[in-house]
């Protein structure tokens, strides 16, 4: 694994540093035109379908597929890892769509869930509709099979299938499937482990009548097993704990997550790092504004939405908790609307997290347009280490907006990604909980891709703000396994995989300079003591971090002054072969390669 042409580290120069920004620009890509033609998008989500290392999107048009009009078409774009994307829809196969769709008032095609339900390696594609679902089967070789019958998943004529939501209910090491359902009941299909889903709805307790948009798993009560938060339109949301045997019993009251507005979509964050889970939902502020659930170590929530200024998106719809400018706390972006008339309508809405504090920044980013906003994700799609945002609307083009906070902010360059396998647990690890160390500070997240209208499969994002490197990193596994992994450096994506200690590392970027032609580092190869040698005297303090080929820091050390330096590395009992170092004052970055005898 280690070994894989997919993982090697890369070392590669970051762009020069600007001056420190306020506030980041985020530019709508102008080269995403591919799908410009497409304007009537509801679900939009990401997954890396093709295992090559980035993330490709799937978009959902809310018509009925007519061959001949491609603006009707569903669309999957395959991520050119060049800064681009190429519509293989055709080539995929997924164009034969549902024969039973029929006209409804949001569209006939609702969304789109990416999960790999045979833990094959790559996922598979739930599309929900008005009117008869689709589950589609990756094949592994670019392209999908249709397995709706066979596998048991495809609703009804009558069903008019707002969401879908891959999760493992019963940690059983597989993903199940709930139905969100805005007419008929919602539907609970568990995984038999054979390609064949099994209706649970009415066993489990999960068969809820509401007008549901959206649900989102978490662990409410701290006993490992998932419980389900269901997004209700026309009547209350509703909280549903997970008994262990199946069954799910109703207790939104008692921990206080009423929610009788018109609820649509919905997001999990820690928005404060404490360690305990924050749930937020967009309701339609004329009739009752957007709940913040903030949780607490007793489990008990409480809706701080008004003190925190965040109430208030108009007609809200897709959300997500992202730290959009590195500086290790989650912002929040909404997308809003029903109608534009003389371009008048809902505006979308950015609000900036400051240690706490939520500020509404949407005009100075740009990113506050007045549209019919659906779909929501944010995704590094082009693998620069910073989050960019994807606005499926109606009645107007969709946008991918670039994050260009890399290039603009030298105080909040510093990122980590990290991807997750489960081996006892789900292949996706769908359900798991993240939690990095930082100089003795915690920062978490929780782990399952939902959203309205969409479930992405994707790496994990923190922003690390001036930090090289982690402490450390926990995983708490779907299986209830918590694992640690050592320290490792900023500025690359790393895989975990459960039961597995070591890191697997694909894109280390750490930045050179003429400051290299300063120093003299011998012997090369060393053995058990590294000199170095500065031709003027350092008078403040140098970091040096001695990294093996996975990323991981197997020696650190922090010189204060002087001419010259001699280490002994005997201590950190290190193997023969080849390391990267890096050497590290202020601003100023000199890495390099060591060989141990």
């Amino acid at each position: 694994m280690c070994c894989s042409l997919k993982y090697l580290i890369i070392l590669a120069p970051l762009m020069s540093m600007t001056p420190w920004l306020k506030a980041q620009s985020f530019e709508p890509d102008i080269g995403f035109g591919i799908v410009s033609e497409l304007r009537d998008t509801n679900g939009v989500s990401v997954a890396d379908y093709d295992q090559d290392g980035d993330m490709d999107i799937f978009l959902v048009s809310i018509h009925k597929f007519q061959e001949g009009n491609s603006q009707t078409w569903s669309r999957l774009l395959r991520n050119n890892g060049q800064g681009g994307f190429e519509d293989v829809t055709e080539e995929s196969k997924i164009l034969f769509e549902n024969e039973t769709l029929r006209e409804g008032w949001m569209g006939d095609r609702m969304g789109a869930s990416w999960g790999d339900y045979d833990n094959d390696g790559f996922p598979d594609l739930f599309l929900s509709n008005d009117g008869g679902d689709e589950l589609w089967h990756n094949e592994g070789n670019g392209q999908f099979e249709n397995v709706t019958k066979s596998s048991g998943t495809e609703g009804c004529l009558d069903c008019y299938s707002s969401n879908g939501l891959w999760w493992d209910y019963d940690l059983d090491g597989d993903l199940d499937l709930y139905v969100s359902d805005w007419l008929k009941t919602n539907r609970l299909h568990r995984n038999e482990g054979n390609g064949i889903f099994i209706d649970m709805s009415e066993f489990s307790g999960l068969d809820d009548e509401g007008k549901t948009w959206a649900s989102i798993p978490i662990d409410v009560n701290k006993d490992a097993f998932p419980d389900l938060y269901v997004v209700n339109d026309f009547g209350e949301s509703r909280l549903f704990i997970n008994q262990g045997n199946g069954k799910f019993s109703d207790l939104t009251r008692y921990y206080q997550l009423e929610n009788l507005g018109d609820g649509m979509g919905i997001d999990v964050c820690d928005y404060n790092s404490d360690g305990n889970f924050d749930i937020y939902v967009t309701n339609i502020y004329d009739h009752l504004p957007n709940p913040f659930f903030v949780g607490s170590e007793e489990g008990i929530f409480t809706n701080r939405a008004s003190e925190l200024g965040i109430e208030n998106t108009g007609w809200g719809w897709g959300a997500r908790f992202f730290d959009a400018d590195n500086d290790l706390d989650e912002d929040l972006y909404v997308v809003n609307g029903m109608k534009v008339i003389n371009g008048r309508g809902d505006q979308n809405v950015f609000f900036e997290n400051e240690d706490g504090i939520f500020n509404n920044i949407s005009q100075s980013l740009g990113m506050n347009s007045i549209s019919i906003g659906r779909g929501l994700e944010v995704f590094d799609c082009d693998n620069d280490g910073d989050m960019d945002v994807l606005v499926g609307n109606r009645e107007v083009n969709l946008v991918l907006y670039k994050n260009n906070i890399i290039q603009t902010d030298v105080q909040n360059k510093n990122w980590i990604q990290i991807e997750l396998e489960g081996t006892e647990s789900n292949k996706n690890a769908l359900g798991s909980i993240v939690e990095i160390n930082l100089q003795g500070k915690r920062y978490y997240r929780h782990y399952s891709g939902a959203n309205l209208f969409g479930q992405s499969i994707k790496p994990i994002h923190y922003g690390l703000a001036h930090h090289d490197f982690i402490d450390e990193i926990s995983v708490t596994w779907p299986s209830g396994k918590k694992e640690y992994f050592p320290s490792v450096l900023a500025n690359q994506v790393v895989k975990l995989i459960e039961g597995d200690t070591k890191l697997y590392s694909s894109n280390l970027a750490l930045d050179i300079n003429e400051a290299s032609k300063l120093i003299n580092i011998y012997p090369n190869p060393f053995e058990n003591q590294i000199t170095f040698s500065f031709s003027k005297n350092i008078s403040s303090p140098l970091n040096f971090s001695l990294m093996n080929t996975l990323g991981q820091v197997v020696y650190h050390k922090i010189f204060q002054k002087g001419f010259s330096a001699p280490l002994d590395v005997s201590t950190a009992n290190l193997s023969s072969g080849l390391y990267y170092y890096q050497l590290k004052r202020g601003k100023d970055t000199i890495t390099g390669k060591l060989l141990k005898k």
